[in-house]
C-alpha cells in the first residue's frame, strides 16, 4: 500500500504554490481556520474551521447530544488571476448546497469550478449541514445546537473579507444556492440585504408556510436531531401548542414573508414546471409575493434552455423550465445562465438605497446602517420604512429606539418630530453624533400584544412616524 503524503507535506506544497496565503489566516469573529487542504484543482481548496457556532462532537469526551452536526468547513475557489502579482480585489459569490448534501457538492457533483474558470470571481461554498436549513436552530441543547446563520453570515462573510482580496462591500458580494440552499440564499439575502447585491435560487423552497415544505423541515429535524421541531420549532397553532407554536420563527426566515426586504437585491429564481412539481408550486407562491410587492418581475418560460420572455419586467427574473427535474442536470446550466448576469451586476452594481423597507422579528435589527432596538412584551414582526434623510416610519407594538445611518452633518442639531402610534406628536432637538448619526428618543408605537404573533389571538400593530429637519 502506498503511504499517503503527510498533511504537513500537502500544506507546504500548497503554500509554496500560493504565496498569497503563505502567511496564514486571520481569525475573525470567533472563527479560526484549523487547516487548509488542497483539492485536485490548484485554484480550489478546503478550509476546516473551529467555531462555537458549529462545534463537532469531541471524540475523547463525546457529547450526549442527539443532534447530527458536521464539521465547519468551506470549499473556496479562487480566480486564475489571483496569484498573478497584480493585487487586484475580487467580488465574492457564496454558493450554498442542498438538503442531504455538503460543501463539496457544487464541485463534486456540479461544475461550479469549470463554470467560473474564466471569471474574476471568488466562490465560497460553505458547509450548511445536510439537514441544516441555513438557520440558527430553535432547539437549544447545550453547546451542540448548530447555528448556521451565525457561522455563515456573522463569521464566514467577514473571515473571507479579512483573508482574501475581496471588494469587502455589499456591491461585490452575492449569494445563491440549490434546493434547501436556494431557500437559504434568499432567506439570508432577505434578512441581510445590506450584505448582498444579488441573490439566486435554483429549485429553492421559498415558502415555509407551504405544507409540503413544512413536512420536509420536520423530517429533517427528525433525521438530524430525533426532534421534528428542532430546526424552526413547532409550526401549527393547535390548542396544545397555543403558547408554544413558532410559526413566527418560520416566517421570520421565510422569503415570502420577507419579500419586501429584497427590493434592493438583484434577484433571480429558477424552477421546473413538470418533474419539479412541488418546487414549482412554491416558486409560484414566491413569484406572486414578488408581484404583490410591486417589484415588476420578468417571467420567462424555457424548454431545454431555449427561453421566451412571457411577461416583460424591469425587476426580478423568474425562469421556468418545462423539462427540469430536481438535479444537477438543471442546476449546472442554471448557474451557467446566471453567472454572466451576476458579473454584469458586479460590473455596475446599484448603490445601497437611501429609501427602503425592512421587516424583522428580532428584538434588535439593522439594515443599511439603520439600527432598531425594540422594547415589547412578546416576539412579533416590526417594519421600518425609510423615506430618506427626511425621516421614516416604524410599524409594530411597544416602543423602540432608532439610530439612523450616518447621513447627517456631524454634531449638528436636528428637529426630530415623532408622531406616536396614537397620533400624538412631540418635537425634540437631537444632535447628530461625530459620524453623522441621529438616535431618536423613545418611539412609542402602541400597547404591547399579550401573545407572540401567530399564537392564536390576533396581534394589533400601530405605526409611528418620525420626521427629521435641520435646525
Amino acid at each position: 500500500m502506498n503511504r499517503p503524503m503527510t498533511f504537513l507535506g500537502l500544506l507546504l506544497a500548497w503554500t509554496a504554490a500560493s504565496p498569497a496565503r503563505a502567511q496564514g489566516f486571520v481569525d475573525v469573529n470567533g472563527l479560526a481556520a484549523l487547516d487548509e487542504r488542497p483539492a485536485t484543482n490548484p485554484r480550489l481548496f478546503d478550509v476546516r474551521f473551529a467555531t462555537a457556532a458549529i462545534d463537532p462532537k469531541d471524540p475523547v469526551l463525546p457529547s450526549t447530544s442527539t443532534i447530527e452536526q458536521p464539521e465547519a468547513r468551506a470549499r473556496i475557489l479562487l480566480p486564475a488571476s489571483y496569484d498573478d502579482g497584480q493585487e487586484s480585489s475580487y467580488p465574492v459569490l457564496f454558493l450554498l448546497h442542498g438538503g442531504t448534501g455538503s460543501y463539496v457538492d457544487w464541485t463534486g457533483d456540479g461544475d461550479a469550478d469549470a463554470l467560473a474558470a474564466d471569471l474574476d470571481l471568488i466562490v465560497v461554498m460553505p458547509e450548511g449541514g445536510g439537514k441544516g436549513w441555513y438557520t440558527d436552530w430553535f432547539v437549544r441543547e447545550a453547546d451542540d445546537t448548530p447555528r448556521y446563520e451565525t457561522f455563515h453570515i456573522h463569521q464566514l462573510v467577514h473571515w473571507i473579507d479579512a483573508n482574501f482580496r475581496t471588494h469587502g462591500a455589499r456591491e461585490g458580494r452575492a449569494i445563491a444556492g440549490l434546493s434547501m440552499g436556494g431557500f437559504g440564499a434568499l432567506s439570508y439575502a432577505a434578512r441581510h440585504p445590506d450584505l448582498f447585491v444579488a441573490a439566486a435560487s435554483f429549485s429553492g423552497g421559498l415558502d415555509m408556510t407551504y405544507s409540503p415544505q413544512q413536512i420536509i423541515v420536520w423530517a429533517s429535524g427528525i433525521g438530524a436531531a430525533a426532534n421534528a421541531n428542532a430546526i424552526f420549532g413547532p409550526y401549527n397553532n393547535e390548542p396544545s401548542w397555543a403558547h408554544n407554536a413558532q410559526q413566527l420563527n418560520y416566517r421570520a426566515h421565510n422569503p415570502v414573508d420577507l419579500v419586501g426586504n429584497l427590493g434592493a437585491v438583484d434577484l433571480t429564481y429558477y424552477s421546473g414546471t413538470d418533474n419539479d412539481a412541488q418546487i414549482h408550486a412554491v416558486n409560484q407562491r414566491f413569484h406572486a409575493a414578488v408581484e404583490a410587492a410591486g417589484f415588476d418581475p420578468e417571467r420567462s418560460l424555457c424548454t431545454s434552455g431555449a427561453c421566451t420572455v412571457v411577461v416583460p419586467g424591469t425587476g426580478p427574473r423568474y425562469i421556468e423550465e418545462t423539462l427540469a427535474n430536481h438535479s444537477f442536470t438543471w442546476w449546472n446550466p442554471w448557474l451557467a445562465d446566471w453567472l454572466p448576469h451576476l458579473m454584469d451586476v458586479f460590473a455596475d452594481p446599484p448603490p445601497a438605497p437611501s429609501a427602503f423597507e425592512y421587516t424583522s422579528a428580532d428584538d434588535e435589527f439593522a439594515a443599511f446602517d439603520y439600527e432598531v432596538s425594540m422594547s415589547r412584551a412578546v416576539a412579533e414582526f416590526a417594519t421600518l420604512v425609510v423615506a430618506g434623510p427626511e425621516g421614516f416610519t416604524l410599524d409594530g407594538s411597544g416602543a423602540a429606539e432608532v439610530t439612523t445611518a450616518p447621513i447627517y452633518v456631524p454634531s449638528a442639531p436636528y428637529r426630530v418630530s415623532i408622531e406616536d402610534g396614537a397620533g400624538v406628536a412631540t418635537e425634540y432637538t437631537v444632535l447628530a453624533d461625530a459620524s453623522g448619526r441621529l438616535t431618536t428618543p423613545l418611539v412609542l408605537l402602541g400597547p404591547d400584544n399579550p401573545y407572540q404573533q401567530y399564537q392564536g389571538a390576533s396581534s394589533l400593530f400601530s405605526t409611528a412616524s418620525v420626521a427629521i429637519t435641520p435646525l
